[in-house]
C-alpha cells in the first residue's frame, strides 16, 4: 500500500511540475536576447502566471519528497526494489521538470501572426 501511495504522489507531483513549466510558457517568460523576458499578453498578466509557475514548482517539490519519503518509510527496511524505485521515480521526475521548464524558456519566439511593416513603408 506504501508503494502504490508513493507512486500516486509521484505521479501527482510530476503532473504539478509540468504545469509549472507550463505556465512559464504561457506567462510568456523565456531566452530573448539575452534576457528571460517575453510577454506575448499583457504586462500585467505575466506576472500572475510567473506566481503560477513558481507556485506549481513548489508544490512540485513538496509532493516528490513526500513521495519518496512514503515510498523509503515504514517500521521495516525497504527492500531493494523499493530504494531503486524510489530513487528512479525522482529522477526521472527531476529531469522531466527541469527538462521542460529548460525547453519552455529557452525555446525560440514563434514568428508574429500579424507582423509590422517595415517603416516608412506602410
Amino acid at each position: 500500500m506504501r508503494q502504490v501511495t508513493g507512486i500516486l504522489l509521484w505521479l501527482v507531483a510530476t503532473v504539478s511540475g509540468v504545469f509549472g513549466a507550463g505556465w512559464f510558457g504561457l506567462a510568456g517568460v523565456g531566452w530573448d536576447g539575452g534576457f528571460i523576458k517575453r510577454v506575448y499578453w499583457d504586462e500585467s498578466e505575466s506576472g500572475i502566471g510567473v506566481g503560477f509557475a513558481i507556485f506549481s514548482l513548489i508544490v512540485w517539490l513538496g509532493l516528490l519528497g513526500g513521495s519518496f519519503a512514503v515510498m523509503r518509510g515504514g517500521q521495516q527496511r525497504p527492500s531493494r526494489g523499493v530504494r531503486v524505485t524510489s530513487a528512479v521515480l525522482t529522477a526521472v521526475s527531476i529531469i522531466g521538470v527541469v527538462v521542460l521548464c529548460v525547453l519552455t524558456i529557452g525555446w525560440p519566439e514563434p514568428p508574429s501572426e500579424f507582423p509590422t511593416p517595415p517603416w516608412n513603408r506602410a
